[in-house]
């Protein structure tokens, strides 16, 4: 009987050897904290969208390291090609409704549409034109039926050369515009900063931030909810644990990212000691030497 509450593998990973639950333990899970879901509906809204003139994207900004990128996979993980054919007009074909992938680490549009077309598992040369990169990735990006685009850490982008920034973002409108598709941005504060110089772009990518975690309520539900996730045969009862509570909230600094891998490594070290639940003492990142 799983009378601790546990999500159904952690409770089937009970039984087994330590080093398995380890392994478990280090493994990433998706919490439906209540920001998280808010966004995914917003992206859902969006993904929904009839085809449009004008396409409205959006950013998504914030610290790093405070769960930006798991709410981007996980959206790409609800659409994400199934390889189920589709015939339209008498021709066979595949859809991919959704791509993902990080931005270049300089504003280059050459690399943006290797990107592109790597997504799409289109064969290109790597030193073709811009030109004929462009062609061939809203060629397939229109033949496979994309409907969003999802970059993530795209502050790599928008530094050095600001003409080229321009340009970088242009062709994202353009391509959007063409293919009436949506594009979906995510990165840091600095992103947000730069995509807020114009006004055409600012309204062209609405921004919204992910917010750091306060030590209040949520960030105590959110830590219950998590322990439900961890393949410990004792409970530790975390979110009713002060010191925990404040152990964690402390050394995350209020950021997801680095709540879950202290909560990783506090699993981790509860099972080494046999101990079988997490103490104070465990919330550290590395151990004192």
């Amino acid at each position: 009987m799983n009378d601790r509450n546990l999500i159904k593998d952690a409770f089937e990973c009970l039984n087994k050897s330590d080093e398995e639950r380890i392994v478990f333990c280090k493994k990433d899970h998706w919490i439906g904290y209540k920001a998280a879901v808010k966004l995914i509906e917003i992206l859902e809204d969006k993904f929904e969208d009839p085809p449009q003139m004008r396409h409205e994207g959006l950013l998504i900004y914030g610290d790093s390291n405070n769960g930006k990128t798991a709410i981007l996979k996980k959206m790409y993980s609800l659409h994400k090609v199934k390889l189920e054919p589709i015939q339209r007009e008498d021709v066979i074909t595949y859809e991919i409704p959704i791509i993902y992938f990080q931005a270049p680490t300089i504003p280059d549009e050459s690399r943006l549409y290797s990107l592109i077309l790597d997504e799409l598992c289109v064969p290109y040369k790597h030193n073709d034109k811009i030109q004929t990169k462009a062609k061939l990735a809203e060629h397939y990006l229109h033949k496979l039926g994309t409907k969003m685009i999802l970059i993530d850490e795209i502050h790599s982008a928008l530094t050095g050369n600001l003409n080229k920034q321009r340009t970088f973002i242009d062709d994202l409108k353009q391509l959007s515009n063409r293919l009436s598709l949506t594009i979906i941005l995510v990165g840091t504060r600095e992103a947000h900063s730069a995509l807020s110089i114009g006004s055409e772009t600012g309204s062209r990518f609405p921004s919204l931030e992910l917010p750091r975690w306060n030590n209040d309520r949520k960030f105590r539900s959110f830590i219950a909810t998590y322990e439900r996730c961890l393949p410990l045969k004792e409970a530790s009862n975390l979110a009713d644990n002060p010191d925990i509570i404040n152990a964690l909230f402390h050394q995350s600094e209020g950021l997801i990212g680095k709540t879950v891998n202290l909560l990783k490594k506090a699993a981790v070290k509860a099972i080494k000691s046999k101990r079988e639940y997490i103490i104070v003492d465990d919330i550290e990142y590395f151990p004192k030497l």
